[in-house]
C-alpha cells in the first residue's frame, strides 16, 4: 500500500519509514525539508510539504492508501498550529478517501481528562480525525526507551553512568522503542476493522528504574548508578534550561509537574501496560530492553 508517513523526519516518523519498506508497502516521507532516504538500498519516496500547505497536503494524498501521522507535541509548542493541521490532513484525507488514518500518539492519553494541556490536545486531534469520516486508530505509546539517549536523559548516563528519570522507587514502566510502535502501526494497517480504537501500547517487560539500569548495564558492559528524580527536582531542572531560548517557560513547568505528578501517583498505572490482548490483535515481536540496548550505543562512549 501506499503509505504517506507526515512527520518522517522526526525521530519517531524516520522509524516508521524502513519498517513499511520491509513489509513491503510504498512509503512517502512527508516533511517540510526532506533529505534522500533509502532503505536496504532503495530509494524511498519524500515529499516536501509544511503543515500549513493545503495544496502540498491534498498533492501528497492523491492517490494514497492509508496516512501515518505523526505530529509535534505541544508540551513545547503552541496548540493551535498542531490542531491547524490536524483539521487540514483530516480533511484532505476524506476528499482523498484515504482508507485508514494510523495515529502516533507520541504519549499516553487517559479516558479522563487530566486537565493536561498535551494530553487534552492528542484527545482533541483523535477527535478532528474520527470526525472526518476518514476510519482512525490511535496507538498510544508510554515511556520511549529512545528518549534515554537524548535530550536531559542523555548527559547522566554519558557523563556520569548514571541514570536518571523521573520516576518513584516503585513506579513500574513498560517501556517501549520507537521500531516497536512502528511495528505495532504497520500491524493497525491491515486491520480496518479496528478502526474507532485506541490501543495503549508499551514494550515486552515493565520495569522500576533499578531494574532498568541493571538491564542497560549488562548489555553496555558498564555499571549504570540510577537515581529516581522526584518531580519538583525534575521541573526545577528543566526551567533553568530552558531559560533564555523564548519559551513561555512558567507555563511549560507547571504543565510537566501536572504531568509527571500523574505519571508518578495515578491509580491506574498508565506507564504499566499488559500487551497480551493488544498483540492478540496487533501481532508483533517486541524488543526486550537488553536486546535494543546492545543494537544502541551511547554517544560519546
Amino acid at each position: 500500500m501506499r503509505v504517506i508517513v507526515f512527520g518522517a523526519s522526526g525521530v519517531q516518523g524516520s522509524h516508521q519509514i524502513p519498517v513499511l519498506a520491509r513489509s513491503g508497502h510504498h512509503p512517502v516521507a512527508v516533511s517540510r525539508s526532506p533529505k534522500p532516504l533509502t532503505v536496504d538500498d532503495k530509494e524511498i519516496e519524500t515529499f516536501a510539504a509544511d503543515f500549513s500547505d493545503q495544496p502540498a497536503i491534498a498533492r501528497v494524498l492523491s492517490g494514497a492508501d492509508i496516512v501515518f501521522l505523526n505530529l509535534p507535541s505541544t508540551s513545547f509548542n503552541q496548540s493551535e498550529p498542531i490542531l491547524a493541521a490536524a483539521r487540514l490532513i483530516a480533511s484532505e484525507s476524506a476528499k482523498a478517501k484515504i482508507k485508514l488514518i494510523v495515529f502516533n500518539t507520541s504519549m499516553p492519553v487517559p479516558k479522563e481528562c487530566q486537565d493536561i494541556k498535551a494530553q487534552d490536545d492528542r484527545r482533541e486531534i483523535k477527535k478532528i480525525l474520527r470526525e472526518s469520516g476518514v476510519p482512525t486508530i490511535a496507538i498510544q505509546p508510554v515511556v520511549y526507551l529512545d528518549n534515554l539517549l537524548e535530550g536531559w536523559a542523555l548527559p547522566p548516563i554519558r557523563d556520569t553512568q548514571t541514570l536518571v528519570y523521573c520516576h518513584k522507587p516503585s513506579l513500574r514502566v513498560s517501556w517501549i522503542c520507537h521500531h516497536d510502535v512502528a511495528q505495532l502501526m504497520v500491524a493497525a494497517l491491515s486491520r480496518p476493522e479496528l478502526a474507532g480504537r485506541d490501543f495503549d501500547v508499551g514494550g515486552p517487560e515493565t520495569v522500576r528504574l533499578e531494574e532498568l539500569a541493571q538491564k542497560l548495564s549488562r548489555a553496555w558492559g558498564k555499571e549504570l548508578k540510577y537515581e529516581n528524580q522526584t518531580v519538583a527536582d525534575f521541573c526545577e531542572k528543566i526551567s533553568r534550561t530552558m531559560q533564555g531560548r523564548g519559551l513561555d517557560t512558567d507555563r511549560i513547568v507547571k504543565q510537566m509537574f501536572k504531568a509527571y505528578t500523574y505519571y508518578n501517583e495515578a491509580e491506574d498505572e498508565p506507564f504499566r501496560i499488559d500487551m497480551g490482548p493488544v498483540l492478540r490483535e496487533l501481532p508483533v515481536e517486541l524488543t526486550p530492553i537488553e536486546e535494543w540496548a546492545k543494537m544502541r550505543r551511547v554517544p560519546g562512549w
